[in-house]
């Protein structure tokens, strides 16, 4: 595995030659104490399940765009009494603030799905470094806590993905269980099915905020429930077990 080296010293350096938003993001960076990342040994790869014997399983919801089926989908997690991870692009959360408050005071976890869902495998390290950064500042700004977690767009992948990702201290999250909501002719009753079918413990089931997720979750909460299964964070998740990146 080809392991970037990241060097502040030199980073900063070339920062002074960035503009706009990347010099921005240099700026917070210093004023975070960006770590080095040193290629003595390969960066945590990504994680798509977590090996538990806890009946244990997390929703993540990544979020840069059904802006307008969010506020209805955190009602639907409080009322079932389930805490979710939403994974947010930053542009989102830098035009969203009242909802990342929101998401917030209903006790989700809020993490980072880069700034402005990018091809982030086309992206050099620099570039990632940028994309998470400014992510992480947006949602910061926005209200929410410093994301420690990082779920790529598009779940891509690579070397330099994971070293940027290891430079901020955020561990890279992928999925267990794709319900594929995004496309059209999952209906509701397909998306519930492919959650349950493939139900286990320690997974972590990816979704979108839609029409047909809004009208799913309700069964997909009741089902797991009935199946044992009690929902946490994504972060809860990992801290009951090893997490693992065999798909």
């Amino acid at each position: 595995m080809r392991v970037a080296v990241w060097s502040w010293r030199g980073g900063a350096r070339r920062a002074a030659t960035w503009y706009g938003a990347a010099a921005a993001v240099m700026v917070g960076l210093a004023l975070w104490g960006a770590p080095r990342w040193q290629g003595a040994a390969a960066p945590p790869g990504p994680v798509y399940r977590v090996i538990t014997r806890e009946p244990v399983m997390a929703l993540s919801i990544n979020v840069v765009w059904g802006t307008e089926f969010v506020p209805a989908i955190l009602r639907t997690l409080v009322a079932a009494h389930v805490q979710a991870t939403f994974f947010l692009g930053g542009a989102w959360a830098a035009a969203n603030p009242a909802l990342v408050q929101q998401m917030v005071r209903d006790r989700m976890a809020v993490e980072n799905h880069g700034y402005a869902h990018r091809h982030v495998n086309q992206l050099s390290f620099d570039e990632n470094l940028n994309e998470i950064a400014r992510a992480a500042r947006a949602i910061t700004v926005a209200g929410a806590p410093r994301p420690t977690l990082y779920a790529p767009p598009y779940g891509e992948v690579n070397d330099t993905v994971l070293a940027a990702a290891a430079a901020l201290h955020n561990r890279v999250i992928m999925w267990t269980i794709d319900t594929i909501d995004w496309r059209p002719t999952s209906d509701p009753g397909l998306i519930t099915t492919r959650v349950l079918a493939k139900a286990q413990a320690g997974a972590m089931v990816l979704m979108h905020p839609t029409r047909r997720t809004l009208a799913a979750l309700p069964g997909i909460v009741a089902g797991l429930r009935a199946a044992g299964y009690r929902l946490l964070t994504v972060p809860q998740l990992l801290a009951r077990g090893t997490p693992v990146g065999d798909g």
